[in-house]
């Protein structure tokens, strides 16, 4: 548990719960008509101006899918039946060995701009500042197409991933025949694009521009040596950085639930994907091995410290129209009298029959002003007026 008063001491609760409600991180009179994403675009913009600016990626990057769980009504909310959490919004990252999140961008699903929404599209979108650099992109069978390999082979980047039978301009001899565990046929183009189909539990097609058909001893966690292709141990290896992300978001999220998806969005980005980021970068740079959670409480300590204690005065509510009532001095009959302010209100705002029910009725006593002066009733009555 950890515990700061600088909130306490600036502002009362209920201020501070206001101020929450009214988190916002957009102007909404700056909208554009049809942008889904207007809410959150400028913090996304902006974080992914600084992940890129803080780090320089490896040879391999991987193109894959995060989701944020939201079970609330929103027209671009999906649904995942491989994720944990089914349902919510779904986050496509473009990360790096060892779990850095180099770029990121939010799906909105199918608009009128539906052209930017495809696989081929979103990949070249998300390495358009990494194209021409010899670097190599991994991905599912969502994103993997000859089409993709043909784009980004002209840029002077590799592409490996798994395929899907149904993709266009796939051999018929490699997507149609049956095979045997273990057994493997493959197809390479004039360009070097390998289309390969390999079985182990079941068969897998592949995609690659970068190696050929070699299989490689591969030892399992038990001990065994069995035969794979290439193309799996290196994907196999670079998807961990997406897997890698995900999971050390996990480790003590503080994601809760809220009817405004802007806000989780945003919980998200600040406080996991920025943190396993920021850890990313110390561990490279100090050389010193850190838990997600401990690199959590550090900066929480961090933000804590103050260089100095701050004394701001609480809030106080204006003096106009407060008063109390204190005994009167001297001689004084058992009287009940009314404050004569309090009645008058009641009776603006309530009526005279439920003004004289509501106003309450006080024994030998006088008002006393803020201004410390000693008055009766009926002067009050005349300040307050």
């Amino acid at each position: 548990m950890f515990r700061q008063d600088f909130a306490k001491n600036a502002m009362s609760r209920n201020r501070f719960e206001i101020l929450l409600r009214m988190l916002h991180f957009s102007n909404n009179e700056e909208t554009e008509k049809g942008d889904r994403l207007h809410k959150i675009d400028k913090l996304v913009k902006t974080l992914n101006m600084n992940f890129q600016a803080h780090f320089i990626p490896n040879e391999s990057l991987c193109v894959d899918e995060s989701l944020i769980p939201f079970r609330g009504r929103i027209i671009f909310r999906q649904y995942l039946k491989q994720k944990r959490h089914k349902y919510g919004i779904k986050i496509l990252k473009l990360c790096t060995t060892p779990g850095y999140t180099f770029r990121l961008e939010i799906y909105a699903g199918i608009s009128s701009e539906s052209k930017n929404n495809t696989p081929t599209n979103i990949v070249l979108n998300l390495c358009s500042n990494l194209l021409n650099k010899g670097h190599t992109m991994y991905t599912d069978n969502w994103y993997s197409s000859v089409d993709l390999a043909d784009k980004l082979l002209d840029s002077k980047t590799h592409l490996v991933g798994t395929l899907r039978k149904n993709r266009k301009r796939l051999p018929k001899e490699v997507t149609e025949t049956k095979l045997k565990p273990g057994e493997y046929i493959s197809r390479e183009t004039q360009r070097g694009i390998t289309v390969m189909k390999w079985r182990d539990k079941r068969e897998v097609l592949l995609l690659s521009t970068k190696h050929s058909n070699i299989l490689k001893e591969s030892t399992s966690k038990r001990g065994l040596v069995t035969k794979k292709p290439k193309i799996i141990l290196s994907y196999n290896q670079a998807k961990s950085a997406v897997d890698l992300s995900d999971q050390m978001s996990a480790y003590s999220t503080p994601l809760r639930k809220t009817v405004k998806w802007y806000r989780k969005r945003a919980c998200e980005l600040l406080l996991d994907t920025s943190i396993v980021n920021a850890l990313v970068l110390y561990k490279q740079t100090t050389k010193r091995n850190i838990s997600i959670v401990k690199f959590r409480q550090a900066i929480i300590k961090y933000l804590m410290t103050t260089p100095q204690e701050i004394d701001t005065p609480r809030p106080v509510r204006p003096l106009r129209g407060i008063h109390k009532l204190t005994r009167k001095e001297g001689v004084s009959k058992n009287i009940r009298r009314n404050c004569q302010h309090c009645y008058k209100n009641n009776v603006k705002n309530l009526g005279t029959l439920q003004a004289c029910n509501k106003t309450k009725k006080k024994l030998r006593l006088i008002a006393l002003a803020v201004q410390k002066n000693l008055i009766c009733v009926l002067t009050v009555s005349m300040l307050f007026s």
